[in-house]
């Protein structure tokens, strides 16, 4: 049977209070998006700060938003029709200049045995 945890209020803690990783789930995700074992995974990682105390795992408010600003992830503006960025643009003329070369390869091979049969 699981011993139920006693939760802090906010009051009493601070950013760098060390928090077990079930205990700053629920204090840094109130809404249980994130769970302890997800924050135990993001430590194992290296994405997240902790330390480890008598076979317990330990983070703070700190280390979590930390780990948050480093994976956010910035909008890009959305790009209209079909101009793509010049890497495309060069992949494109690539995969023309690739096609192309087979087509002639083809052409030749086509005239050489049309050749033969003749």
């Amino acid at each position: 049977m699981r011993r139920s945890v006693r939760i802090p209020d906010r009051s009493e803690i601070t950013a760098d209070t060390p928090l077990s990783l079930g205990v700053a789930a629920r204090l840094a995700f109130p809404d249980e998006s994130m769970s302890g074992l997800a924050l135990r995974n993001a430590a194992t990682r290296g994405d997240l700060g902790h330390a480890k105390l008598g076979g317990c795992v330990y983070t703070t408010l700190a280390d979590i938003e930390r780990m948050v600003s480093a994976c956010w992830v910035k909008a890009e503006p959305r790009r209209s029709g079909r101009q793509g960025a010049p890497a495309e643009a060069a992949k494109d003329e690539e995969a023309g200049a690739a096609l192309a070369g087979a087509l002639r390869i083809c052409e030749e091979m086509r005239q050489r045995f049309s050749k033969k049969k003749s």
